[in-house]
């Protein structure tokens, strides 16, 4: 009788403390972390000098067109972040294998449309083909008519990559350079016949009376170009960012459809 008593206390004994293990796995159950308890890493914002979009004051301050919207943006999304600026192409390609990495000012193509997350646009664009005043044999009415001429284009650029795609080819009648401060000297000294530019970008120059800005003309704009920069995300960028930095436009979407000025 004594040896069943003691069996009896202990199954329950044993009852009771498993029991108490399950109540206590249960209670200790953590809970999924929110967007705002997760630990997010810096986020690296890439861009290049390219006034009126993305300027560098004296002292040294990222301002400009776009570079505000972004920065505006950044802060309302409270996202820790630091802006490098690049050489475009550096930038570019960086921003297609780097995770966690954003870059503005992207034009938005067809071609590039599976390569990034589209964050926000920025600011409408649009380019031209531009020459000396002085070469009134240049005359450009098509594409096809522009293949006649050797064309000074950026590496990296949705421009060079249009002209690519166009049949345009490098040292025939297409000259790659990585920047594009040098183009109008190369339309001065004779290196080539016509250069590609954005309208905005020789406004910006004229601003500032950049030699011999006033030497040349647009005499020919590019349909296919006129788009929206954009700000972009590399396809590996944190799912938990891109939700917040789209809550962020969304908070601000106003101030982002307002036209781009000074």
């Amino acid at each position: 009788m004594a040896i069943r008593f003691m069996k009896t206390s202990i199954i329950n004994i044993f009852h009771t403390i498993c029991i108490l293990l399950c109540v206590g796995s249960f209670a200790h159950e953590k809970k999924p972390l929110t967007s705002e308890q997760i630990k997010l890493p810096k986020l690296i914002v890439l861009s290049e000098v390219y006034p009126p979009y993305q300027v560098v004051s004296k002292e040294g301050e990222l301002y400009g067109w776009s570079t505000d919207k972004v920065k505006a943006l950044m802060t309302q999304a409270r996202i820790d972040h630091k802006i490098d600026i690049l050489p475009w192409a550096r930038a570019y390609q960086l921003a297609l294998i780097k995770k966690n990495t954003l870059i503005y000012s992207l034009l938005r193509t067809d071609s590039r449309e599976d390569l990034f997350h589209w964050i926000a646009p920025l600011c409408t664009v649009d380019f031209s083909l531009y020459r000396l005043k002085s070469n009134t044999y240049i005359e450009v009415n098509s594409m096809i008519d522009a293949k006649k001429y050797l064309i000074a284009a950026q590496k990296g650029q949705a421009s060079t990559e249009y002209l690519l795609s166009m049949g345009f080819e490098d040292e025939k009648n297409l000259s790659v350079s990585y920047h594009n401060d040098n183009f109008i000297q190369m339309l001065v000294h004779g290196r080539v016949e016509l250069i590609i530019l954005s309208t905005s970008y020789v406004q910006s120059l004229k601003s500032k009376n950049v030699l011999n800005i006033n030497e040349i003309e647009a005499i020919y704009s590019i349909e296919y170009l006129r788009k929206s920069l954009y700000l972009a995300a590399s396809l590996n960028t944190s799912p938990v960012m891109l939700k917040k930095l789209q809550k962020a436009y969304d908070e601000l979407l106003p101030q982002f459809d307002s036209a781009c000025h000074d």
